[in-house]
């Protein structure tokens, strides 16, 4: 299975999804996520072994990619690669963004999550492909960030607006239209589209949100 030629991309909405927090078998989240229109799936799955975790991003994928949506691995550049995946995204703590190219080369699109400017500019001189910016909101994923919400956003867009970025960190309906306003052009969303009844109509509300922002 070969990924995606490694080509940045602004992604509109990016579901991080963990099984852990599905309200329904993460199955029928990937599905109904697909279905309202997530353009990428980051699997986010820390807790799984690595054969475990293999098998998770090779169903994602099968799925993904027939939709046109794009499969991202948390932290495991082997794993991305092992399978074919699109991306890999890594932390502050994890290796860098250089560190990874050396790896991948170009075969992988590689996302960095940011909290700063100093972080964002380090990662885009690094090579990053897309960064996480954030957090918008507080979150439970990542309570001890303290949130920068659309203020930061704004100082991201103004320094680095031509690096494709998703607005991270306690994103729902009732809020994105507050980073829409300040020019979002797109989200990386977890529990509010995990933990969701009807994880499509989340997923659309979120699109529909950003739709006029390039």
């Amino acid at each position: 299975m070969q990924g995606v030629s490694a080509d940045r991309r602004q992604w509109r909405v990016c579901v991080l999804l963990t099984g852990r927090l599905c309200a329904r078998p993460w199955r029928d989240v990937l599905a109904a996520a697909l279905e309202g229109g997530a353009d990428c799936i980051q699997v986010r799955e820390k807790e799984l072994s690595t054969r475990e975790l293999f098998e998770r991003v090779r169903a994602v994928i099968d799925r993904a990619r027939p939709a046109g949506a794009a499969t991202v691995v948390n932290d495991r550049a082997d794993v991305a690669l092992a399978c074919g995946a699109d991306g890999v995204h890594v932390g502050q703590d994890d290796l860098s963004v250089r560190d990874l190219r050396r790896l991948a080369g170009e075969r992988l699109l590689v996302g960095a999550s940011t909290h700063s400017l100093q972080e964002a500019r380090a990662a885009v001189e690094s090579g990053a492909d897309v960064c996480g910016v954030g957090a918008m909101f507080a979150t439970g994923t990542k309570p001890g960030i303290a949130p920068g919400g659309a203020g930061y956003l704004r100082a991201y867009l103004s320094s680095f607006g031509g690096v494709p970025h998703l607005a991270i960190g306690g994103i729902t309906v009732a809020n994105v239209h507050e980073l829409a306003a300040a020019g979002c052009r797109g989200v990386a969303v977890s529990g509010a589209v995990c933990g969701a009844p009807d994880p499509a109509a989340v997923v659309r509300a979120l699109r529909s949100a950003l739709e006029g922002n390039g």
